[in-house]
């Protein structure tokens, strides 16, 4: 019986040595990794993604013309993307839904409003729009990108504050 358990045990070890690297020989081992194209935008608290608000300020009236410039979290588009990586920007129509034609609510009567638009070179400038946009390439580093807007002089509507959201799209 001793002998049985001799040969036995001889089988065993002698499987083990066969599978593993045996001491003072040197192995490798692959390492990869892929690193996807991709941007990041605006700024994220509690999910929301935004990239402020851009205000326009305070008037009486509406007869003259109101320029206004976004600036870092106060309408200015903030993009990182990874360096070489073209991407494009678009801005849509607001609560209008038109480019060339949005438009700030009343906050308590939305049949009030006041025109407004928004700018990719300069207020009065190239509409920033949702098929041609502001095109840019990255260069790893946050990239910000002013919007320029203005209201052009008209009837001016009843007092209160008026709103409007734009969706920005970011794709590369």
């Amino acid at each position: 019986m001793g002998i049985k358990v001799l040969l036995l045990w001889s089988a065993i070890l002698s499987q083990f040595f066969l599978l593993h690297i045996p001491l003072g020989q040197a192995a490798t081992i692959g390492i990869a990794a892929t690193l996807l194209p991709a941007c990041e935008a605006g700024t994220t608290t509690s999910g929301n993604t935004s990239f402020g608000t851009m205000s326009f300020g305070t008037f009486v009236a509406l007869s003259s013309v109101i320029n206004a410039t976004s600036a870092q979290l106060a309408g200015s588009i903030r993009v990182k993307c990874v360096s070489g990586l073209s991407y494009k920007i678009l801005l849509d129509g607001g609560s209008s839904g038109v480019v060339t034609n949005r438009r700030m609510v009343n906050t308590t009567n939305s049949s009030a409003s006041v025109l407004y638009n928004l700018y990719t070179n300069q207020p009065g400038g190239t509409i920033w729009d949702n098929t041609t946009g502001l095109s840019g390439t990255g260069n790893g580093a946050d990239q910000w990108h002013t919007v320029y807007g203005r209201v052009p002089a008209q009837t001016t509507p009843v007092a209160g504050v008026y709103l409007d959201t734009v969706n920005v799209t970011v794709s590369w």
